[in-house]
């Protein structure tokens, strides 16, 4: 193997680590993560635990009481570099939570 060759292997073998601890997560555990952001949600809301109807993890949203919701959306990237989504965050509700 020549200099050059075992360098650019060397380089390689140093990055090549580093770019999956930056992967996004697995779809599954992606949806854990976003479920445990709505049930936390539900559970400091008596509002919304007492009369949960749907939680749509499609649309990020929880349906509750007749015809209530509660939006969620995924919060800002702050780096361009490859990595896990953003957290859902809290975007709206059309009725009162408490």
């Amino acid at each position: 193997m020549t200099a050059k060759i075992r360098g650019i292997s060397l380089i390689a073998a140093l990055t090549l680590p580093n770019l999956a601890v930056h992967a996004a997560l697995a779809p599954q555990y992606q949806n854990a993560k976003d479920l445990d952001v709505m049930v936390n949600y539900i559970k400091q809301h008596a509002a919304v635990s007492a009369t949960l109807r749907l939680i749509d993890m499609q649309n990020y949203t929880v349906h509750f009481g007749k015809q209530c919701t509660v939006q969620f959306q995924r919060g800002q990237v702050r780096s361009t570099a490859p990595g896990p989504a953003p957290s859902l965050e809290f975007k709206s509700a059309n009725c009162p939570v408490d």
